[in-house]
């Protein structure tokens, strides 16, 4: 009596090896052998490789940045508010003159020599004191 056997990949020791099935399982194997094997090769022609998605400097791992959208912002949106948050505490740690200068130039959009008329000292003390608070902010920030 002759065995029903099949040949499958392992992937475990990655081989093919023979498999003893039922002769159900063999009948459908031989109908449907036909059609993977057809579609096995149009597949190969038309799949993207994931492996063709090694992204990072050091080619490490794979980066799926390209089936990212940004149609769900809800996790781009939760992360903004964090820092806004963030932001905004690190602002109240600020005196009051350093809350007027950075509101009156990133919030008001005025210009550095604007600032020097409005505070009474040259635009080159505004922008001194302008680098010292944002320096100020990193640390805090950081």
């Amino acid at each position: 009596m002759k065995k029903n056997t099949v040949r499958v990949y392992d992937t475990i020791s990655k081989k093919e090896v023979e498999v003893e099935v039922s002769d159900e399982v063999r009948t459908h194997y031989n109908r449907t052998q036909w059609n993977i094997d057809d579609n096995n090769e149009s597949f190969y022609k038309h799949e993207i490789q994931f492996s063709a998605l090694i992204g990072g400097v050091d080619e490490a791992f794979e980066d799926f940045h390209e089936f990212l959208t940004d149609k769900d912002v809800t996790e781009r949106n939760a992360m903004l508010q964090i820092e806004y948050n963030e932001l905004h505490n690190c602002l109240a740690t600020l005196t009051d003159d350093e809350q007027e200068l950075i509101k009156l130039l990133y919030f008001e959009n005025l210009t550095i020599e604007e600032c020097g008329k409005r505070f009474g000292i040259t635009h080159q003390a505004i922008s001194k004191k302008r680098k010292r608070i944002l320096c100020k902010l990193y640390n805090l920030i950081k």
